[in-house]
């Protein structure tokens, strides 16, 4: 990654993070350990299609309401 992307994935982690509650630190927890700015896709979206079956947030990761199960 370049720097200019390492700045814009740490700011959106960030940003996220600093929101009041859980949803925020969950969301930023999968941007940091999902999203790839390189990737097709949103950040959204690239968490979306995580495969982390294991992780103990899976089941709370940020999906959209057509997709979760």
């Amino acid at each position: 990654m370049t720097t200019s992307q390492d700045d814009y994935k740490q700011n959106l982690s960030v940003k996220h993070a600093s929101k009041t509650g859980l949803r925020g630190k969950i969301n930023a927890n999968c941007i940091d350990c999902t999203y790839d700015p390189n990737e097709v896709g949103s950040w959204r979206k690239q968490v979306e299609n995580c495969t982390g079956y294991s992780c103990s947030l899976y089941s709370v990761r940020p999906t959209t309401l057509n997709t979760k199960k």
